[in-house]
């Protein structure tokens, strides 16, 4: 990939598949050390441009940097800061540069790198990276259109293949599960059965899934209500669910409970009450929450874990047929961006330009009488190399990276060298 010689794109990154989670923890950046962290690289010129894009899973430092500096200078630098032995992660880290760290990006970005293939959450958080990077003011003309493109790119993968449209956790199964007996299932009412780790996941879930009404119940009334403000919903006391279950749409039941909590005869009251109104039994404990002869009561309907984790295995395997058709666009979008940056330098930039010139000159010189034209070639020709001399000499001997790039990009948005 040619571009200006001096900048150099590289990608140093920590992620689930290569990083140990003790390590993961120590470099992971929360929003105002994604700040201070750029302002430090950029600021001892270790990289000219930066951006880091941290997730739960990964901490990747995307930049352009000069000469020989790179990996050793940044791991050092992240080292010291989390007072980390440099060799440690060093071993643990993964390095890409030039086109293969615009791969990656364009990748996470379409959710081919995720633990969840085709996840959407990770959209937001590239978006998110770059607008931490602008905040900073350490991004300019490469990274921004790199992030941008990777952005467009991701989009893309999710609109024109089904990479995205199966959901893979067990929470989203049930929703949309639930959705296909109720339909539009905002307005209906959810009730969680424990307040532990499965059942906050849910709520939290199903909350940002547009469920309006989230109620919960857990045998200690503390972490019933905790659990009820993060979500913004209610609480029923643990003695008085099982006469309040027609109150719920759906219940979910949660709780590390040796025997059933919810039994046929309490449902088959719920379901007189609702008129027989269907209700909807999610069970996720092990062993069972919900007495397996509910689902013979009519109108209710009722799947265990083990019936949503075939779903999610189903789902998986058309989220994986997806694949070859995500990649091709990847690699489209990902040779638009390279060529770009391609262009980025100085001859072919020189080049298109005087061919552009050559261009107009021709259409020009076509009006004039043929008498005319050769001395009037001569004179157009002289008058461009007068004109082109100074800016091209300039543009030569500018010694900083970024500055030189944004004048190329400058010069080639204002005179239309680039196709698109």
């Amino acid at each position: 990939m040619s571009t200006v010689e001096e900048a150099r794109l590289m990608l140093l990154g920590w992620n689930l598949r290569l990083t140990d989670e003790a390590v993961r923890q120590r470099v992971a950046f929360d929003t105002d050390e994604v700040r201070e962290a750029l302002r430090q690289i950029t600021g001892q010129g270790l990289l000219s441009e930066g951006v880091i894009v941290a997730t739960c899973h990964r901490s990747e430092i995307y930049g352009l940097f000069e000469g020989g500096r790179g990996r050793e200078d940044l791991t050092r630098f992240f080292a010291e800061w989390r007072g980390l032995a440099p060799a440690e992660l060093s071993r643990t880290s993964f390095l890409a540069e030039g086109a293969e760290a615009a791969r990656h990006l364009f990748r996470v970005a379409a959710g081919l790198d995720s633990m969840a293939l085709g996840e959407t959450e990770v959209l937001g958080q590239v978006r998110r990276a770059l607008m931490l990077a602008r905040e900073s003011g350490t991004t300019r003309t490469i990274l921004h259109r790199l992030f941008e493109s990777a952005l467009a790119c991701g989009k893309r993968v999710r609109s024109e293949t089904e990479i995205a449209v199966h959901p893979l956790s067990i929470a989203s199964i049930a929703l949309e599960l639930a959705g296909k007996v109720f339909g539009d299932f905002s307005e209906k009412t959810v009730l969680v059965l424990g307040a532990g780790e499965t059942g906050t996941q849910f709520a939290e879930q199903a909350s940002e899934a547009g469920v309006r009404h989230v109620i919960v119940s857990n045998r200690t009334s503390e972490r019933a209500e905790a659990l009820a403000r993060r979500v913004k919903g209610g609480v029923i006391p643990w003695e008085e669910f099982p006469i309040q279950l027609a109150r719920a749409d759906l219940v979910v039941g949660t709780t590390s409970s040796s025997e059933p909590i919810v039994w046929r005869n309490d449902v088959e009251e719920a379901m007189r009450r609702r008129r027989g109104r269907p209700m909807f039994f999610l069970d996720l404990a092990m062993p069972h929450d919900v007495d397996p002869s509910v689902k013979e009561v009519y109108n209710v309907f009722c799947y265990a874990l083990n019936d949503l984790e075939e779903v999610a295995s189903e789902n998986r395997i058309r989220r994986a047929r997806e694949i070859p058709i995500a990649e091709a666009i990847v690699e489209e979008d990902l040779s638009k961006f390279l060529g770009w940056m391609g262009n980025l330098s100085v001859v072919p930039t020189i080049n298109e330009w005087r061919l552009r010139w050559s261009a107009q000159r021709d259409a020009e010189l076509a009006r004039q009488p043929e008498a005319e034209r050769e001395r009037l070639k001569e004179f157009a020709d002289a008058l461009f190399g007068r004109l082109l001399h100074e800016p091209m000499r300039r543009l030569k001997s500018e010694r900083d990276p970024g500055k030189k790039l944004e004048r190329l990009e400058a010069i080639r948005h204002l005179f239309d060298l680039d196709e698109e």
